[in-house]
């Protein structure tokens, strides 16, 4: 009999995070022009009438950042932002310029640095869903895989390298298809439509669906879930969302640093009891959590660019770092520990 336990870890090093994610340092001005941009489009759009999480009368505790009023339901405790997602800003942040604005955030300037990315942030994740995936019983070499949200293929290619050779990613940015394509010629990738969505969650032949990153960009979550659901060939689904974390405060403290958590594409964020409504609702049960996040990174970073943004302080932005680095994965870990991290990846199985 499989073990119908649930695994759970805590942590993951952040020298990998460090080491990829350098133009967050670096970029600040245009990174942080480029959300306030998104978020002043977003917030003339009509306004939230119901959760996006729970579909419940959104009310709750507000407060507003970059522009946008934030609503906490006080139904399952889901963080909306109170404007709809509607077509036109969707086209506007994932698909104008055949996604190429959008694909800059998340493309590798050539193989070495792609195959680099996979192997430090995108392995680790395709090696947990196989563990979990062998807990519950089953031969992951032999399951079906698809990832929603494909993107530039990276979690595609993780799976192939960890022996889950029968991996298809399905996404919308021409861009990042593109790139996908020339990285991992051996892969399969499919594109479609923002609106299509849904039909291919609902017809999709894969045992198991992946979505890192995505759900959290979707219009209709709720609908793609219930899809989910009436596909009697998905088992499992494997998720990684991001969360109503300590990092949000830091931003709302710190307008001048570019917003990681909250703002542009991500509008709403679960929390550990939005995400605890959506598995009832839907029928999940957790077979897998690992909470790990990027606060502490972020509190580097925000420290570091304020103070190298003053000349008066500019010189201690160097020592900051000497001295923080080192404290980064063990506060973190106490965050983690806590289920406040930035981020969760959850491996769901329907219920019986």
């Amino acid at each position: 009999m499989p073990d119908r336990k649930t695994v759970v870890r805590f942590g993951k090093a952040s020298g990998p995070i460090l080491e990829q994610k350098g133009s967050f340092f670096e970029q600040n001005e245009a990174l942080r022009a480029n959300v306030g941009r998104i978020c002043e489009y977003y917030s003339k759009q009509p306004p939230r009438t119901s959760c996006k999480n729970c579909a419940h009368r959104l009310e709750g505790p507000e407060f507003t950042m970059l522009s946008v009023r934030y609503i906490t339901c006080q139904n399952c405790g889901h963080l909306n932002g109170a404007n709809e997602d509607t077509d036109a800003f969707c086209r506007f942040v994932y698909t104008e310029d055949t996604g190429k604005n959008y694909a800059k955030t998340y493309s590798a300037a050539d193989k070495k640095a792609y195959r680099s990315r996979v192997e430090a942030i995108y392995t680790p994740k395709a090696e947990f869903l196989r563990d979990v995936l062998a807990q519950c019983g089953e031969s992951p070499e032999h399951l079906a895989y698809a990832d929603l949200g494909a993107g530039s293929g990276y979690f595609v290619a993780a799976l192939i390298g960890c022996g889950l050779k029968k991996a298809v990613g399905y996404e919308v940015s021409e861009a990042q298809l593109n790139l996908a394509r020339s990285m991992v010629p051996r892969a399969e990738f499919r594109q479609h439509s923002l609106s299509q969505i849904t039909d291919v969650v609902r017809n999709v032949g894969a045992g198991v669906v992946s979505m890192i990153g995505v759900l959290e960009h979707l219009q209709d979550p709720r609908g793609l879930l219930h899809a989910l659901g009436q596909n009697e060939n998905v088992k499992y689904l494997y998720l990684s969302v991001p969360m109503f974390s300590p990092t949000v405060y830091l931003e709302a403290m710190l307008p001048g640093v570019f917003h990681r958590q909250l703002g542009a594409g991500h509008t709403h964020l679960y929390t550990e009891s939005s995400l605890a409504w959506m598995r009832n609702e839907f029928q999940f049960d957790s077979a897998g959590e690992w909470w790990f996040g990027t606060d502490m990174v972020d509190l580097l970073r925000d420290v570091q660019v304020t103070l190298a943004g003053n000349p008066q302080t500019a010189q201690l932005a160097g020592r900051w770092r000497e001295v923080f680095i080192p404290l980064i994965d063990p506060l973190q870990l106490q965050i983690d520990q806590r289920r406040l991290s930035s981020e969760v990846h959850l491996a769901l199985r329907k219920a019986d």
